[in-house]
């Protein structure tokens, strides 16, 4: 007897169409996200335990919804984006069917709460069965929606059970989401487990394409990709296609699924991405899968939207010849990046320097199990005493403060007088609009440029007196002039720093008349970007220099370098500084590390530095000539100081093309040795200036240790003063034994210094330290310079004998 036909009961049929919907907790979350989006929202923030099926929670900023509409909410059918079956041919939105939270709501338990900005607090209401338990309650909330899903899946065991794991299904949520936050632009999203302290996506909402593709799949697709934009073809009822594509250095052997939207909803489409594949088979290499991501604008009223329950895809007129106009635009595109393809080298001899090879961070586990040769031993238990416990790569709270470099101590230093000093590059600096008792209290006073030189050298000199040749020209020892660029820097807090520009933009720096600091630390540096094509450089000497850098590379302090965490400032008078390295902490000299790093960047961008313009209001105080004389071993020695200056205006073409030095003239008409200017300076790291104070040094051993005659010679000295010129200067309080009674002046020492000392840390940290992670090649010579202090071991044993 044949079975007789019968309606089924109300639930049985809810629970079957929400089945249908709601596959995994990620679908749950697509249609409430896109809900979201319908309403307008900016930020749209996601909580998940046990990947989406013990609780997922959504919240948004969007219009909200109205306390009238709430009973009616998680009832099937029921939708503000559909009136009637015509108007599905010209949807714009995501949601239309009204089915999604009724169908969330008859698997699992729903709360909701929602405000309008027209109503005075938030409206909390729960639902189950399609149905509003009780009356809405009201409560403080935000402008927006938060929809809580908990259980997910309760009534349904057999669903529950063919889920995946927590991680898994949280895994599909991130991903999803991702896609979702490449595409909308100005809305921001998160996502993040119940309980972490860390997101594990988070995307502003004014974050750029580019930037969110880096955040959401990576660096290494995000800067190899390029821009897709096709032009509409009314014939075919297409819009618009744009989006991004890997070009042809992207190299991945993990495939990513191909992100489509078609009229702004994430579908997938095989015929197309079987497509675009084929196209990118005649130009990567076997195995390798490309990046897409493509956003197509069709007319709606040719999309078929309700073709599947989960909205996962759709059907579109034209879908054949829409493809192969896709395909024959990327094609084209392509075959104009076939030209030419980047390689790494692994060497100096690229544009940027990198390692000779790959470095593995051993920032997340230990020692014993990176170097471990087979799986089971990454499984180990880790030990107390072997835990690491920092991220090289997590950014540490201070790198978000404005550090204070202008504390009230030191406004008042910047004003404060002392009448026993001068200028620090010689009389020609003097500022005209002194007045003139204080000019009368300096006259008997030694210049305070002989000041300082005298006290920087003081030691040096006793030992290693200056000598005289026979052509009038001043030796120094080599040992002697070492000595001198490592001290230099113990000068007094009078020395001026010019404020960086970059090109043509300069910045005037006045020389106040005895002030103990003259430049407001506190006002940022004025950088101009200058439109201009990276040069090629070809030759031989750069590329025999760089391969010398590589070859004297040391592997292991490399990659201490290259997963360093910044600890602090320890001595700035001896140039300590104090970093970790995996379980070991280590003392390393700043000075010594900053040389062969500003070497290095000299050797990478060699002619094509930053500038920085020098300017004064009085021009014959940047004269070489002048600065030169402030130099006590060429005070009274005018044969060198002229051999040394013909010597730079001889070459000054060269040093401007090729160093960003450049020299002019004060009077165009009369070029002589004495209006010879010095106009600009190579500028090597940004928000990083050279203590000027080291002018005379780098001036006078660029005319008299540099060889000139030969070309590699040449440009190794010239980078090798530049780096010297960058060495950070030495910070100390001491006071000159002149100066010793006056307890004005100690004060005012110890003030500058401890301004000095907080502008230096924040340049460690922020700066340099940052530069030598991402482009530093350790030399074997640097060995000397790195002391490891403590490790985690060692100190598990000591206290362990306590």
């Amino acid at each position: 007897m044949p079975g007789r036909i019968k309606a089924l009961d109300e639930t049985v049929v809810n629970k079957i169409a929400a089945g249908e919907i709601i596959i995994s907790p990620v679908n749950a979350l697509k249609e409430m996200m896109e809900n979201s989006i319908d309403a307008n929202s900016t930020n749209i923030d996601v909580i998940t335990k046990d990947g989406g099926i013990k609780l997922l929670q959504i919240s948004d900023d969007g219009s909200g919804i109205d306390k009238e509409d709430l009973p009616i909410l998680c009832q099937r059918f029921t939708t503000s984006k559909l009136n009637k079956f015509e108007d599905l041919q010209s949807i714009n939105t995501y949601g239309f069917r009204g089915e999604a939270l009724a169908s969330i709501s008859h698997i699992a338990r729903v709360t909701v709460t929602t405000k309008t900005k027209s109503d005075n607090c938030a409206w909390k209401v729960s639902y189950a069965e399609g149905k509003m338990l009780g009356e809405p309650q009201p409560t403080a909330g935000r402008d927006g929606t938060v929809i809580l899903v908990e259980d997910l899946f309760y009534n349904m065991p057999s669903r529950l059970r063919s889920l995946r794991s927590g991680n898994d299904e949280y895994s599909k949520i991130v991903d999803v989401m991702g896609r979702y936050a490449v595409h909308s632009e100005n809305i921001g999203f998160s996502c993040k487990k119940l309980g972490d302290s860390n997101f594990t996506l988070a995307i502003r909402s004014h974050a750029k394409q580019q930037d969110r593709i880096r955040i959401v799949f990576g660096k290494n697709v995000s800067s190899n990709m390029t821009e897709i934009a096709m032009a509409d073809d009314i014939n075919l009822e297409l819009k618009s296609v744009k989006g991004q594509v890997s070009d042809l250095n992207f190299v991945m052997k993990k495939s990513v699924t191909p992100t489509f939207f078609i009229n702004n909803r994430l579908v997938s489409c095989d015929p197309l991405r079987r497509s675009i594949y084929q196209v990118y088979t005649n130009y990567l290499p076997k195995g390798s899968k490309p990046f897409v991501y493509l956003s197509l604008l069709i007319n709606p009223k040719s999309v078929d939207v309700n073709v599947h329950p989960t909205k996962r895809e759709v059907r579109f007129l034209n879908q054949d010849e829409i493809i192969e106009k896709i395909t024959t635009y990327l094609n084209e595109e392509l075959s104009k990046l076939n030209t030419s393809k980047t390689f790494k080298t692994g060497s100096l001899l690229s544009r940027q320097l990198t390692r000779s090879q790959p470095v593995k961070s051993l920032n997340s586990s230990t020692i014993a199990a990176n170097n471990a040769s087979n799986a089971s031993s990454l499984n180990k238990k880790i030990y107390e005493h072997k835990l690491v416990r920092t991220d090289a790569n997590q950014r540490s709270i201070t790198t978000f403060l404005k550090p204070n470099v202008s504390s009230s101590y030191d406004n008042i230093v910047k004003t404060q007088v002392i009448p026993s000093k001068r200028k620090i590059l010689e009389e020609s600096f003097h500022d005209p609009t002194i007045d003139s008792n204080n000019s009368e209290q300096t006259n008997g006073d030694d210049t305070l440029t002989n000041k300082i030189l005298k006290r920087s050298t003081r030691s040096v000199m006793e030992v290693n007196e200056a000598t005289a040749t026979d052509d009038g020209s001043v030796n120094i020892s080599e040992q002697t002039i070492n000595e001198v660029e490592i001290r230099n820097s113990v000068t007094d807090s009078n020395d001026k720093q010019f404020n960086p520009t970059v090109e043509t933009s300069k910045t005037d720096v006045d020389y106040e008349e005895e002030s103990i600091t003259q430049v407001d630390e506190s006002k940022p540096s004025e950088y101009t970007i200058i439109d201009k094509k990276r040069t090629d450089v070809n030759l031989s000497s750069i590329k025999t220099l760089k391969e010398m850098v590589d070859n004297a590379s040391h592997m292991e302090l490399t990659n201490i370098f290259a997963n360093l965490t910044y600890v602090g400032l320890v001595d700035p008078r001896r140039r300590l500084a104090s970093i970790q390295y995996d379980l070991k902490l280590f003392l390393v000299d700043y000075g010594a590390i900053c040389y062969e790093l500003f070497y290095q960047i000299g050797l990478t961008d060699f002619a094509n530095f930053g500038q920085i313009n020098l300017c004064t209001e009085n021009e014959e105080s940047l004269t070489i000539y002048n600065i030169l004389k402030s130099f006590e071993v060429l005070k009274d020695n005018e044969i060198s100081i002229k051999s040394i200056i013909e010597q730079f205006i001889t070459m000054r073409d060269m040093l401007e093309e090729y160093f960003s030095i450049k020299i002019d003239f004060i009077d165009k008409d009369q070029k002589d040795y004495k209006t010879a200017r010095l106009a600009s300076l190579p500028l090597l790291l940004k928000r990083y200036t050279p203590s000027l104070s080291k002018l005379p040094f780098f001036l006078y051993r660029m005319g008299t240790k540099v060889n000139w005659k030969s070309e590699e010679e040449c440009l190794e000295g010239i980078l090798k003063q530049i780096a010297l010129l960058y060495i950070p200067e030495i910070i100390t309080e001491d006071v000159d034994n002149n100066d010793m009674q006056d307890s004005t002046m100690i004060d005012s020492v110890k003030m500058t210094a401890v301004a000095k000392k907080e502008k230096m840390a924040d340049l460690l940290e922020n700066v340099i330290f940052p530069c030598v992670k991402r482009r530093f090649l350790a030399p074997d010579t640097l060995l000397k310079d790195v002391a490891e202090i403590a490790n985690l071991p060692g100190l598990y044993k000591v206290f362990e004998r306590c």
